[in-house]
């Protein structure tokens, strides 16, 4: 089942549109604008972003389109609406597997970004973040419609990605950008960007990133896994 599930998201343009040539794009945007900037960071920047688009409009859309029919399943069997998030998110892993391989291949070749043991911490890192970004997009497909999630899915992808761009590594700081920095800090993308600019520069990691990282992501996870609705719920919608 999840492989079948898997090769029909890799058959869906709107997969390749949002999460293998946007993200591209953004590398190679950001990597002209912001010379002074880590690489690692703007490996990192591309990468969630594909991430936060296959979770926030391909995941979700194609969550809203099936719910119905796995909460039906749900009535006569053992498989819960919480068992098909689980599978939903082994699928999300290898997607998002494909997504940093596909920017790191892209990175590699035309942009000489160096392999190096920090980019398998990173890895880790996006992993863990792009559970999460696929957690909060499950929860917009058995919540919201189709059709609005088309509306709402451009604007949902700025808002995330607000939450996990490093400002101040790439040298906006102060008034309304300060604002944002500090409303970044309930999110884990904010300590992402700390641990991995600390990896990228040589420096020791803070442990104090590291905990607030995995508590702020806990603490995130927690509501969000509590609201995913019953069948009944599911059924009404």
């Amino acid at each position: 089942m999840k492989m079948i599930q898997l090769k029909q998201v890799l058959r869906n343009k709107r997969f390749l549109l949002f999460t293998i040539f946007v993200p591209v794009i953004w590398y190679v945007f950001i990597s002209n604008v912001q010379k002074g900037v880590l690489p690692n960071i703007v490996f990192g920047i591309a990468v969630f972003i594909g991430i936060i688009g296959n979770s926030l409009a391909t995941f979700s859309k194609r969550i809203a389109t099936n719910i119905e029919f796995y909460s039906f399943e749900s009535r006569f069997t053992r498989y819960a609406v919480k068992d098909y998030l689980l599978d939903q998110m082994l699928v999300q892993l290898a997607l998002n597997t494909l997504i940093f391989m596909a920017v790191l291949a892209f990175a590699v070749s035309f942009f000489n970004l160096h392999v190096t043991t920090s980019l398998v911490v990173q890895f880790l890192l996006l992993t863990v973040m792009g559970i999460y970004f696929s957690i909060i997009g499950f929860v917009l497909g058995v919540r919201v419609d189709a059709k609005t999630l088309d509306t709402i899915s451009f604007p949902a992808i700025i808002l995330a990605a607000m939450t996990i761009i490093p400002f101040a590594s790439l040298g906006a700081d102060g008034g309304f950008i300060g604002a944002v920095s500090k409303i970044q800090m309930i999110f884990p993308g904010y300590y992402y960007s700390d641990i991995v600019t600390a990896i990228s520069s040589g420096r020791p990691v803070d442990s104090k990133d590291v905990l607030l990282f995995l508590i702020v992501f806990i603490l995130n996870i927690i509501p969000l896994y509590l609201i995913v609705p019953r069948v009944k719920e599911i059924k009404s919608r």
